[in-house]
């Protein structure tokens, strides 16, 4: 997945709760996110938002447009991933992350710009 990096590719990743995969995916190259983000659905794209490790979330965020900043942002909990956490192995919750306060304030000055 790591070459390819596709609304599909992520997408089937979330459905087989691939997480540890995708989020290998993301942390290649973050910036592909927001090549993604308008061809994923909301939750789709709060749940590649939370899969991005934090070395990864400066990357991505400055590659989102500010509205999709926004969205992430309002992405901050991991309760918003729940969907995706139903079904899957124990463990998988562990794959998402909340932000820290540096990157909620990163993508807060993101988007009052």
């Amino acid at each position: 997945m790591h070459e390819i990096l596709t609304p599909a590719a992520a997408r089937a990743a979330l459905e087989r709760r691939a997480f540890a995969e995708l989020k290998a995916a993301l942390a290649a190259s973050p910036s592909r996110l927001a090549k993604l983000w308008p061809a994923l659905t909301p939750l789709e794209r709060a749940a590649c938002w939370r899969l991005l490790p934090a070395s990864a979330v400066a990357a991505a965020a400055k590659a989102l447009p500010a509205a999709a900043r926004w969205e992430a942002y309002q992405a901050s909990s991991i309760d918003c991933v729940a969907p995706f956490l139903e079904d899957a192995p124990l463990g998988a919750r562990d794959h998402f992350r909340a932000p820290t306060r540096r990157e909620a304030a990163l993508l807060r000055a993101g988007v009052a710009r």
